[in-house]
């Protein structure tokens, strides 16, 4: 199918979750976003490749392009927003089919590059601060509405929590930066949520946050026996020490050997991984360092599922 089709027509793409996961005999359950997808909540536009060579969405028009757009900007209606409406149809096939549906609790920085150009942002938060403040928080308070509504209509009983740091990592923003723009709204999106009683998340920690940890382990409110995976920028073995037995980790393969190496190299490095890791008293869940490629060779990620059967299990 071309990627058009894949991302605008949920059942579309849950159809083809559950082809792979029988192919391959993976056990993740399926899962929908659009890549930029809140652009188009926010009044912008993407652009969807229409032919079969699979693509991510481009952006080729953000609401906010200067200061002035901020001041009129307002959280959009979920219920009448085109990102949004395509997460709850998913989420309405999963409860369909018996599984759970999974609220995105951010972030909240990157809610806001999709409604201003993240060179503009990073630029406004040494210049204008206070402009980048009010669009976190309105990014803040769409999150929590989408996950007001889906908790309202699936029950809370029903929902897990999935978040994702790609623009938080050091290779775009500093720690000290980190601490003053996005902890704050991340703490909050963690303490109402979990007050409300979603109390199963997934954090996914894109890139190179080392020295965001700290923060991650001593200020932010994690549920109990929260899933953490990384991707292969960091020490996976620093990381499960940091968050301790308390939580699951996940990672680290890399995204970039799963698409251009051979079967074998995939296999080995995913055995190194396993071996490093399936003894972390928390808990272990061999994945992919990020999402996977969708133009991964079919071999390569059954020689990734061939590993955990090969060297997963316990003596």
């Amino acid at each position: 199918m071309s990627s058009y089709e894949y991302y605008m027509y949920p059942q579309k793409a849950y159809d083809a979750h559950i082809w792979a996961k029988h192919l391959h005999g993976h056990d993740g359950n399926p899962s929908y976003n659009i890549p930029n997808g809140t652009v188009l909540d926010f009044g912008g536009d993407l652009e969807f490749s229409q032919d079969n060579k699979i693509s991510l969405p481009r952006v080729i028009n953000r609401c906010v392009k200067k200061p002035e757009d901020v001041e009129t900007l307002e959280v959009p209606n979920p219920k009448e927003s085109v990102y949004a409406k395509k997460r709850f149809e998913f989420n309405s096939i999963l409860r369909k089919n018996g599984l759970g549906v999974s609220i995105s609790a951010g972030s909240p920085f990157g809610v806001a590059t999709d409604i201003v150009d993240i060179q503009l942002l990073m630029r406004w938060m040494y210049k204008k601060p206070e402009l980048v403040h009010k669009l976190l928080r309105i990014s803040t308070d769409y999150l929590l509405e989408v996950a007001d509504w889906f908790i309202d209509e699936f029950g809370v009983e029903n929902c897990s929590a999935f978040s994702t740091y790609p623009n938080e990592c050091h290779g775009l923003i500093s720690p000290k930066m980190f601490a003053k723009f996005s902890l704050p709204y991340v703490k909050e999106i963690h303490s109402k949520l979990i007050s409300k009683g979603v109390n199963r998340w997934t954090i996914h920690l894109c890139g190179d946050h080392t020295n965001n940890l700290t923060y991650w382990a001593n200020e932010i409110e994690l549920a109990p026996r929260s899933f953490i995976y990384i991707g292969d920028d960091m020490d996976i073995q620093y990381v499960a020490k940091v968050f301790g037995k308390d939580h699951i980790i996940g990672g680290n393969l890399d995204t970039t050997l799963l698409q251009i190496g051979s079967p074998n190299e995939v296999y080995q490095e995913a055995k190194k991984i396993i071996k490093k890791m399936k003894d972390h008293p928390g808990g272990f869940v061999l994945m992919p360092a990020c999402a996977l490629p969708p133009h991964t060779p079919s071999a390569n990620l059954q020689a990734l599922v061939n590993a955990v059967n090969d060297f997963g299990k316990y003596d």
